[in-house]
């Protein structure tokens, strides 16, 4: 009985995301996958998170975002002239010159990148045999839920490499999601820095 219900728990999970789409599908796709791992007897935390590896790991990770971060900011003239679309930077336009609202945006986007990572990586490429297919699987899920914004089909294409790299990134540090944690919470609180900063455009 629970060998059918998990996969088809799972199932549902991933098609409710893509269908809800944005922070809503990723919220249903958390409370979906934690019912699966309760079935399942797991849980979300696994024996290398308490490691001191993981200490490491989230030191590397945020190194990791703040290098992809400044790369982007050194391609994104070169992303607009070759495509004519800019690169969306975050989903909270608000915060474009106001300390304020980027304040307030900070706690959801830290909430939103944690639970991406639990889903995506911790979840989802797990649940796939070849730890190489699951990093091109979890980025195709995630690249159908997450709003592609004002760059349709080449925001999906960003998405996709993205988390790709941060699939990567989980890998390298031997499964310890503190790492891909680190790397997109730096990334994307840099991001919303640089719109309050009107650094970018």
């Amino acid at each position: 009985m629970r060998r059918t219900v998990v996969p088809a728990v799972e199932v549902a999970a991933v098609i409710a995301a893509v269908a809800l789409g944005g922070r809503l599908g990723i919220i249903v796709l958390l409370a979906l996958a934690s019912v699966a791992l309760a079935l399942r007897g797991r849980r979300w935390q696994a024996a290398e998170d308490g490691d001191r590896g993981s200490a490491w790991a989230l030191a590397g990770g945020a190194v990791v975002g703040a290098l992809a971060l400044a790369g982007a900011l050194a391609v994104s003239p070169a992303v607009l002239g070759a495509t004519g679309a800019a690169v969306e930077w975050s989903t909270a336009p608000v915060v474009r010159g106001s300390a304020v609202q980027l304040a307030v945006a900070v706690v959801p986007a830290i909430a939103l990148a944690l639970a991406a990572e639990l889903v995506f990586r911790r979840w989802l490429l797990e649940r796939v045999a070849s730890p190489a297919d699951g990093v091109i699987v979890a980025a195709i899920v995630e690249a159908a839920v997450l709003p592609a914004g004002d760059a349709g089909g080449w925001g999906r294409l960003g998405t996709v490499l993205g988390s790709c790299g941060l699939g990567i990134v989980y890998g390298a540090a031997g499964g310890r999601v503190a790492a891909s944690i680190g790397a997109r919470v730096v990334f994307e609180i840099g991001a919303l820095v640089v719109q309050a900063l009107r650094l970018v455009g």
